[in-house]
């Protein structure tokens, strides 16, 4: 089993199309539908109720996002 990493998404303030990715010093922001693709619409759930979200992510996912 591949350990997973904790990444944090939240909002681009102001947008309802971009997030900000950031895993320990690194920020990343990508599109709503790149972070869809790679992680599947069930990831964004939380993100609309509760405006941010913690997720553990395998490394290949991660790598795919580009954090």
């Amino acid at each position: 089993m591949k350990p997973a990493h904790a990444l944090n998404v939240r909002w681009v303030p102001g947008t309802s199309n971009r997030l900000i990715l950031s895993c320990q010093q690194l920020e990343k922001e990508v599109p709503l539908q790149k972070f869809e693709a790679v992680c599947g619409k069930q990831a964004t759930f939380d993100l609309y109720l509760v405006g941010r979200v913690t997720l553990d992510l395998p490394r290949s996912q991660m790598d795919q996002l580009g954090v």
